[in-house]
C-alpha cells in the first residue's frame, strides 16, 4: 500500500498554434497529405490566454502537486519568463516532445493530443501518481489529494454504458457508415468511442466506463506496464500525426485497466462545468457561468475552442476566469 503522503504531479499537453515554427511543420506535414482533414483545424491548436489560467488554478487551489509538466514541442508559454520570477518557478517545468518520444523520434513532429497522451507516463522524472490535463482545463475551488488518489488508488468519475455496438444506436450509425463506403480511419473520432475501444483492450466487451472531461488521476507504473506488455499496439499508436478513430486513448486504458483489477475507486461527488463559447449567446453562457458558481460541487471547468468565441463571450469567459481563480500570480 503506497502511502498518503506519496508525491503527486500534473501533467499538461500544450501547444502554440499561432508559432510560425509549429505553423511550418504542420503545414509541411499536410502537403504530403495533399489536403487539410478536420483534424488539422486551427482551433485544435490555438488558446487565447485560458492556459494561464489554467497553471494558476493548479497552483492555487491544488499547492499540493509536487510539479506541474508542461509537454510541449520546444515552445514557451507567454507567461513564462513572469513565472521565472515567482515563487512557483521552480514548480512547474517544460517538457520538450523529445524526451517522452525518447526511442520513437520517427513518430515526431506530432500534432496529434492522443499520439501525447500515450507517453504522457514518460515525462522524466515523472511521480508515480499524476494528474492529467488537456491545456482547456481549470481548477474552480480547493481540492485535496484525496479527491484524486486514495491509499495509491486512483479516484475517478464518470459511469458504466453499454459497449456503442450494443446499442441500438450504436448498431444503427456502424451499418450507416458501412453503406457510406468509409473506413474506420475516415469515421469521426469520437471522445465516447476512444473511451470504449480502450475499455475492450482491458477485457471488457459488453460495457465501457465513461468519463466526462476532468482532471484524471493516472498510475505511471500502470501505464508503463501495458506499454511494456503491448510494444506493437503502443508503438503504432504514436505513429498518427493527426487524430485518428483507429487510435486508443491511453489514459482510458489505463483506466480501465485499474477498474478491471479493482485498482479504483469511483467518486461522482465532484463534477465539471464543460462550455464551448462559440455555440452560446451571451444570455446563455451566463447562466451556465451562474450554474458553476452557484453549485458547490461544480470544481473544474473545461472551456473549450475559446479562441472561436465572439469578443464578447470571449470577455465574458476571461472576466469570470480572473473571478473563480484569481489575478494571475506573475
Amino acid at each position: 500500500m503506497r502511502s498518503m503522503n506519496s508525491p503527486i504531479d500534473a501533467v499538461i499537453t500544450w501547444v502554440d498554434g499561432d508559432d510560425p515554427a509549429h505553423r511550418e511543420k504542420l503545414n509541411r506535414y499536410l502537403e504530403t497529405l495533399g489536403y487539410r482533414p478536420r483534424m488539422a483545424g486551427a482551433t485544435r491548436f490555438r488558446e487565447v490566454g485560458e492556459f494561464a489560467y489554467c497553471i494558476a488554478s493548479l497552483l492555487r487551489f491544488a499547492p499540493w502537486l509536487r510539479r506541474i509538466h508542461i509537454i510541449t514541442d520546444g515552445q514557451t508559454p507567454a507567461f513564462w519568463s513572469a513565472l521565472q520570477q515567482t515563487e512557483f518557478a521552480d514548480r512547474v517545468c517544460l517538457v520538450d516532445h523529445q524526451a517522452v518520444f525518447a526511442g520513437y523520434e520517427h513518430c515526431l513532429p506530432t500534432f496529434n493530443a492522443r499520439t501525447l497522451n500515450s507517453v504522457i507516463w514518460r515525462v522524466p522524472g515523472l511521480a508515480e501518481q499524476f494528474l492529467y490535463l488537456n491545456d482547456d482545463f481549470v481548477l474552480l475551488r480547493d481540492v485535496q489529494a484525496t479527491d484524486f488518489f486514495r491509499e495509491g488508488r486512483p479516484v475517478i468519475r464518470g459511469g458504466w454504458r453499454l459497449q456503442p455496438h450494443r446499442q441500438f444506436w450504436g448498431q444503427v450509425r456502424r451499418l450507416l457508415k458501412g453503406r457510406s463506403g468509409k473506413s474506420v480511419a475516415q469515421t469521426r473520432p469520437g471522445y465516447r468511442e476512444a473511451q470504449a475501444q480502450a475499455a475492450q483492450l482491458a477485457g471488457f466487451e459488453h460495457r465501457y466506463f465513461r468519463t466526462p472531461h476532468n482532471p484524471h488521476p493516472l498510475r505511471r507504473s500502470t501505464m508503463e506496464r501495458l506499454a511494456s506488455e503491448h510494444p506493437e499496439r503502443f508503438a503504432n499508436n504514436l505513429t498518427y500525426r493527426l487524430r485518428s478513430a483507429e487510435q486508443f486513448l491511453m489514459d482510458a486504458w489505463a483506466r480501465h485497466d485499474e477498474l478491471y483489477r479493482g485498482e479504483a475507486i469511483i467518486d461522482n461527488r465532484l463534477g465539471t462545468l464543460r462550455l464551448k463559447p462559440d455555440q452560446y449567446g451571451y444570455r446563455a453562457l451566463r447562466y451556465w457561468l451562474w450554474q458553476a458558481d452557484w453549485r458547490s460541487n461544480v470544481a473544474f471547468g473545461c472551456v473549450q475552442s475559446l479562441d472561436r468565441a465572439d469578443d464578447r463571450n470571449r470577455a465574458l469567459i476571461m472576466e469570470w476566469l480572473e473571478r473563480r481563480i484569481g489575478p494571475l500570480p506573475w
